[in-house]
């Protein structure tokens, strides 16, 4: 029996800050998933990184620095460095935010329909 290792980050507004009191202002998904992935030479690895799988701000509050937080936040908790991180289907709003806020620029498609980033397989980015 698989286990299913996913977590689901909840970001509410208990202040009504830019939101009703107590509502959902976005959500991130992650995990761990097992993934044959490519580097840029073309060599084959399995992994089993953790995983973005959604990633979603209400529409409204977007550009408020709610996603940053949130994010950060996951990052925080999972200990893991942006670079170390697979991103499932990544829209290019998602992709805009990594480059911005984590200088994710460099991706990496796997044919698997994830985006990995440069410095994925090694210790830290440019080695």
């Amino acid at each position: 029996m698989e286990t299913n290792r996913h977590v689901l980050y909840i970001l509410r507004d208990p202040e009504g800050r830019g939101a009703p009191k107590g509502a959902v202002i976005g959500f991130l998904k992650v995990g761990y998933k097992k993934l044959f992935l490519l580097d840029r030479s073309g060599a084959h690895i399995e992994a089993e990184p953790l995983c973005v799988l959604d990633f979603y701000i209400h529409e409204s509050l977007q550009r408020h620095g709610y996603g940053r937080e949130l994010f950060h936040h996951m990052l925080q908790s999972e200990r893991v460095e942006p670079w170390r991180l697979a991103v499932d289907r990544p829209s290019g709003k998602l992709l805009a935010f990594l480059n911005k806020h984590y200088g994710l620029e460099d991706a990496i498609p796997q044919v698997n329909n994830f985006v990995i980033f440069e410095g994925f397989f090694s210790t830290r980015p440019g080695e």
